[in-house]
C-alpha cells in the first residue's frame, strides 16, 4: 500500500466544537493523515480560541492554518474565519469566500478540493451542524474513490449537516466521533519509519572516540532551538534540556522518525514543522483557582496587604508565564472580592502570541472552572454559547504583553509576583537570576507566589521568607 499523504477534511457548524474535542482526543498518530477543519465561524471569529480549545484535548498538534502551508501528517489545521480553504499540490490555499457560500469556511469548497487529490486520498468527515453544507463535497469525494464519514445522529448536538449527507446517500460510514480515529487507523495503517533517499540513510562512520548518545541528543536539540528561534522568534535556550528532549522525542516518535538526520530532512521538506515544535515546547495550560487551597492562603495575605494601603492606591501584580490567562484573571477576581477601595493593575506576560490572543478574548470552556465555585464564576462571567466570557470590568484589570521573562525591564514596585509552574522548566542558574529580578521588582514586604512543585534555592531563601511553605507563598526579606 502506498504511504502517500492522505488528507482528511472535517466539516462542522453549530455543535461542531463539542464534537471535535473527543474526536481529536482519540485520534491516533499514523504518520499518514493530515487533518483540515472547516468549522463555520463568523468573520473575525474566535480563531485562536478554537485552536486552543481543540489543542488542549487533541493528541495531535493543532494550529491555525496559513495560506500556502505545506500539509504534514499527524497535524490539525484550522481554517481561519472569513476564509475558505482548498488543497492544491499538498498545500492549503486560503481565499476570500464566494458570495454563494452562506457559511464560512465552506465545507463544500474544502471537500471538493479533496475530491481532486490524487489516487482517492481524500477523506470527508461531517460533524454536528445545521444546514446542508458538505453534501456536495461528500458526493464529489465519494465519486473520486475517497472515503466519507458522518457523526452518529444520536450523538450530534445538531443533526442537520450529518443528516443531510446521510439522506443524500453520499456517506460511507456513520460513527460516534470517538470511534472515527480508530477506523481511519485501521484503514490507513501507520508508517513505522520515515523512508529517506539513499544518500540520507547511509550508515554513519564509527569512531572509537564517538561521543555518547546524550551529547548527540544535546547537539541535535541545540540546532533545533536555533532553527525554532529563527523561524518563530521564540527563544527556548533558557528551558531545561531534559524537558525539551522529552517533548522532542515524543514528537519524533509520533512521526515515526528515529534519527536527527531524518528529522532535519523532514524540516527541509516541511519548514512548518518548526512551528509545530514551538507549540509542543510551550506549555499554555491552566485553570481558574488552580490549587484552590493555595489561593485561600494567598487571599489572607492579600487582605492584610490591601488593608495597609491608603484608599485609592492600586494593588500592582505581575504574572510572568501567564499561559492562557486564567491565573491573572483569578487574581483580578480575588482582589476585587477583597476590596473595591483599591484599583487592580495586573501585568501578565508570556512568550506565546496565540495564548495571549486567547487571554485578551477572555472566553473559556467549562473545564477551566473545575476548582472555581459556580456562584463566583456566575458573578464575574457571562454565558457565551457552551463557554463563559469574563465581564469587561475584570478584563480591564489585566494588561497582556508578549515578553521573555528573562529579558527587558520588569514592572517595579509590585505588591505581588505570581510565577507558578515556570521555574520548573528553567535551568537552575537562570532560576536564581529570575528570583533576583523578582526580588528587585517587589516593593518592601511584597509577596512571591510560586507553583506547588517548585522550590527556592539557597539564593531564593536568602531573599524571601516563607509565609506558608507548603503552599509556596513567600514575602520579600529586605
Amino acid at each position: 500500500m502506498s504511504n502517500a499523504l492522505i488528507i482528511a477534511g472535517i466539516g462542522a457548524s453549530a455543535g461542531g466544537l463539542e464534537a471535535m474535542l473527543p474526536l481529536f482526543a482519540a485520534m491516533p498518530a499514523t504518520g499518514r493523515i493530515a487533518y483540515i477543519v472547516a468549522q463555520h465561524m463568523a468573520k473575525d471569529g474566535h480563531d485562536e480560541l478554537v485552536v486552543r480549545l481543540i489543542g488542549r484535548e487533541s493528541a495531535l498538534p493543532v494550529m491555525l492554518a496559513e495560506d500556502g502551508a505545506l500539509l504534514a501528517a499527524d497535524t490539525v489545521y484550522v481554517i481561519p474565519s472569513g476564509k475558505d480553504g482548498r488543497v492544491k499540490d499538498g498545500r492549503l490555499v486560503l481565499s476570500e469566500p464566494l458570495p454563494t457560500h452562506l457559511s464560512t469556511p465552506s465545507v463544500n469548497a474544502l471537500f471538493a478540493s479533496l475530491a481532486e487529490y490524487p489516487n482517492g486520498k481524500g477523506i470527508g468527515i461531517v460533524l454536528s451542524g445545521t444546514g446542508s453544507d458538505g453534501v456536495n463535497g461528500c458526493r464529489a469525494i465519494k465519486a473520486a474513490g475517497g472515503l466519507t464519514l458522518a457523526q452518529d445522529l444520536q450523538e450530534a448536538k445538531f443533526d442537520g449537516m450529518p443528516g443531510a449527507a446521510i439522506a443524500a446517500g453520499v456517506v460511507e460510514l456513520v460513527l460516534p466521533v470517538a470511534a472515527i480515529g480508530d477506523e481511519l487507523a485501521r484503514r490507513f495503517p501507520g508508517v513505522t519509519k520515515v523512508v529517506l533517499p539513499k544518500a540520507a540513510v547511509l550508515p554513519a562512520p564509527t569512531f572509537a572516540n564517538q561521543p555518547p548518545p546524550a551529547s548527540a541528543e544535546l547537539r541535535e536539540l541545540e540546532q533545533l532551538l536555533k532553527q525554532v528561534h529563527q523561524a518563530t522568534k521564540i527563544d527556548f535556550s533558557s528551558y531545561k534540556e531534559d524537558t525539551l528532549l522529552r517533548r522532542l522525542e515524543k514528537r519524533k516518535s509520533t512521526l515515526g522518525i528515529e534519527s536527527a538526520a531524518a528529522y532535519q530532512d523532514l524540516i527541509r521538506r516541511q519548514p512548518e514543522e518548526l512551528k509545530v515544535l514551538q507549540h509542543l515546547f510551550l506549555v499554555s495550560v491552566s485553570s481558574f483557582f488552580r490549587d484552590a487551597e493555595s489561593f485561600k492562603v494567598l487571599k489572607m495575605s492579600l487582605a492584610k496587604l490591601a488593608s495597609g494601603k491608603p484608599a485609592g492606591e492600586p494593588v500592582r501584580v505581575w504574572v510572568p508565564g501567564c499561559a492562557s490567562g486564567e491565573e491573572p484573571y483569578t487574581l483580578a477576581i480575588l482582589l476585587r472580592e477583597l476590596s473595591e477601595l483599591h484599583p487592580v493593575e495586573i501585568t501578565a506576560t508570556d512568550l506565546n502570541p496565540e495564548a495571549l490572543a486567547m487571554c485578551r478574548e477572555g472566553v473559556y470552556r467549562q473545564t477551566a472552572f473545575k476548582e472555581m465555585d459556580a456562584p463566583l464564576r456566575d458573578k464575574y462571567f457571562l454565558p457565551k454559547g457552551q463557554h463563559f466570557e469574563l465581564k469587561p470590568e475584570i478584563k480591564a484589570c489585566v494588561r497582556f504583553e508578549q515578553r521573555d521573562v528573562l529579558s527587558g525591564t520588569p514592572p517595579t514596585n509590585l505588591d505581588l509576583l505570581s510565577c507558578r509552574n515556570l521555574l520548573i522548566y528553567m535551568k537552575s542558574h537562570l532560576q536564581d537570576q529570575l528570583i533576583k529580578s523578582f526580588h528587585q521588582a517587589l516593593r518592601s514586604q511584597g509577596l512571591l507566589f510560586i507553583g506547588q512543585s517548585e522550590s527556592l534555592s539557597f539564593v531564593g531563601n536568602s531573599l524571601f521568607v516563607p509565609i506558608d511553605h507548603y503552599h509556596r507563598l513567600f514575602r520579600k526579606r529586605h
